[in-house]
């Protein structure tokens, strides 16, 4: 895989604690929260955003819905790792669906 191809700017680094709204180390939703998290929740399925916008795979905690917990930690990076194939055109077997295919059935709802 040529991963440089897919590379179309420089890297960036973010100090978290300079942001104003840093929660600690401890991330924590707070109410009106909700529809921050189902976005970076689902981020990885990608092919509503537009194309400058594709590519950034965010996993850990703090994109879950259980933060603070090892599985949200787990989950996100099997969303991530799907969100990479399919962006790099591959595609899981039609008998075992990730989580892409299955996030309209089984992913958070978007609020309006």
């Amino acid at each position: 895989v040529d991963i440089a191809s897919h590379i179309v700017g420089q890297p960036i680094t973010v100090s978290w604690e300079a942001d104003p709204n840093f929660m600690g180390a401890f991330k924590a939703n707070l109410p009106g929260h909700y529809r921050y998290q189902q976005r970076l929740f689902t981020h990885f399925k990608q092919d509503g955003l537009p194309a400058e916008q594709r590519g950034i795979f965010l996993a850990g905690d703090d994109v879950s819905f259980t933060a603070g917990w090892a599985e949200g930690a787990v989950t996100t990076g099997l969303n991530a790792v799907w969100g990479v194939v399919n962006h790099l055109g591959g595609s899981t077997p039609a008998g075992n669906p990730g989580p892409g295919e299955l996030l309209s059935e089984l992913g958070p709802i978007a609020l309006d």
